[in-house]
């Protein structure tokens, strides 16, 4: 089997806020001792060299260009394309008058290489090999209007491939969200450095192909401002050798931990079982579920391999939490009176924990408040429970996934994954790692029942919280990638990532 390679694995680990760039680009353009023309210069060269590449036999582009800076590289590239032979169409719209310096000249370039410069209307025709989206960049806060949203309108309609210039316009490359409107570009060059907000929620969606260009930045500008995040892959930390250490020849089952899963409620066997069969392919020396009576003849045949228990109340599970070195409570669970018995007695326990689905939700009520700071706890919410959980809407909750991430692990003192496209993990120092794994497949039932079992069963081999959640969470999107590579997205079953997960933890 092939090892799975993410379409982003080709740019860096630094994911930077938008706040972080503007101040990387401030400290460039003072060390340059221009206004930000040069600079500009440099970005929109960049994103020729990057169009040449996409679109080899481009001879004919149409440009827009809005008022702002992403405007100023949009002008330049079209009169460097000129230059280069290529027929060139220029549109802009919004107050010109309001451009700054650096913009102006890029505007005064265009022109004077003989380019005429029309206002983009609705009767406008968009046509040629490439439309190049400058319109609005990084400083969108709200949904485009007027006409930005009718030029964003137009773009979508034009059928033609789009090239967007840093941030596809409409797209709050801070977070990830669209307020309304959006270019969908077929490939966006960003610059200075990757934002984090392309690679989370919505960013992924319409971005496209990401290319980066990380232009002259001085040195001393990345040396004062550390990233606001980590990006991962299952490549990444499979080739900085960030997983398990390889195994003695004299190991046996007690070296690589015992995961107990407790979960299954009436109705609900198959996610602990999944949950089960995922930390047993991981690698976990031994495996234990606790779940409703009438799910153990299923899960035994199944997986003779587990240790199967089934409880009608916290009491009859106690000996089993003893015998456990790790324990993963969530899948099936649901929200009864027997749940909440089994949750009371994993919290008065001192293992280390995964907690996932009904788990979350049952802490999220009334009452029920705990945090983990003795204890080493990884927590696996998908946006709907993590809202519940901070007492949000889904809405706000991904309206800034990176602070509601940051705002979760600080809350419960715990390693926190917020699952979704561009996975997070948080830690509550305010470390962030995002997951560029995964595809739309995963959107099925049983997938989050998989991956609780995973972190548990690296965690029972020894990985501390932070590692056991960036592996598990790369492994699992990695194996998904793996799994819809020959037959596609829809159809793809939690379980299908079975045999997939062994061959990648090896």
């Amino acid at each position: 089997m092939n090892r799975p390679f993410s379409a982003k694995d080709h740019l860096p680990a630094q994911l930077f806020s938008v706040a972080q760039i503007r101040e990387l680009d401030r400290q460039t353009i003072a060390a340059q001792g221009d206004d930000g023309f040069t600079l500009m210069h440099e970005a929109a060269t960049s994103a020729l060299s990057v169009l040449q590449h996409h679109w080899v036999d481009a001879r004919k582009i149409t440009v827009i260009a809005g008022p702002g800076n992403n405007g100023g590289d949009a002008f330049i590239l079209a009169a460097l394309a000129f230059e280069c032979g290529i027929r060139v169409r220029v549109f802009t719209l919004g107050d010109l008058t309001k451009q700054t310096s650096a913009a102006q000249k890029a505007l005064n370039m265009a022109v004077q290489t003989g380019i005429s410069i029309e206002r983009l209307s609705t009767a406008s025709d968009l046509s040629g090999d490439v439309l190049v989206d400058g319109l609005l960049g990084t400083g969108l806060s709200s949904e485009p209007r007027d006409e930005f949203a009718q030029a964003i309108a137009a773009i979508n309609a034009a059928d033609i491939p789009v090239l967007a210039l840093d941030v596809p316009s409409g797209l709050n490359a801070d977070s990830g969200v669209v307020y309304g409107p959006v270019v969908k570009a077929d490939v966006t060059i960003t610059f200075i450095g990757v934002k984090r907000g392309l690679l989370t929620a919505s960013g992924p969606d319409v971005c496209g192909a990401l290319e980066l260009a990380e232009l002259s930045v001085i040195d001393s500008a990345h040396a004062n401002i550390v990233a606001d995040a980590e990006r991962i892959s299952w490549a990444r930390l499979h080739d900085e050798m960030r997983g398990l250490a390889p195994r003695r020849g004299n190991a046996h089952k007690g070296h690589f931990g015992h995961v107990l899963v407790i979960g299954g409620e009436s109705g609900f066997g198959g996610a602990a079982m999944m949950a089960v069969e995922a930390a047993g392919r991981i690698g976990a020396g031994l495996v234990s579920c606790a779940t409703r009576p009438e799910h153990v003849p299923a899960l035994l045949t199944r997986r003779p391999e587990v240790m199967a228990l089934g409880v009608n109340s916290g009491l009859e599970l106690a000996p089993a939490i003893q015998r456990a070195t790790i324990l993963a409570i969530g899948p099936g669970l649901g929200q009864t009176s027997w749940s909440e018995l089994l949750l009371q007695q994993v919290l008065g326990a001192q293992q280390p924990v995964v907690l996932d689905a009904d788990a979350l939700n049952l802490l999220a009520s009334p009452g029920w408040h705990c945090e983990f700071s003795e204890r080493v706890a990884v927590l696996t919410p998908h946006p709907g429970e993590a809202a519940r959980m901070l007492g949000m809407t889904v809405t706000e909750v991904q309206t800034d996934r990176f602070a509601s991430a940051r705002l979760l692990a600080q809350r419960y003192q715990a390693v926190v994954v917020l699952k979704g496209q561009g996975s997070l993990i948080a830690d509550p120092s305010g470390r962030v790692a995002l997951c560029t794994d995964g595809n739309p497949g995963m959107s099925c039932g049983g997938m989050g029942d998989v991956l609780t079992g995973v972190i548990a069963a690296l965690l029972a081999q020894g990985l501390n919280a932070w590692d056991a959640a960036c592996l598990g969470v790369c492994c699992h999107s990695a194996a998904a990638d793996v799994a819809v590579a020959d037959a596609g997205v829809r159809g793809l079953l939690a379980t299908d990532l079975m045999p997939i997960l062994r061959e990648l933890i090896n």
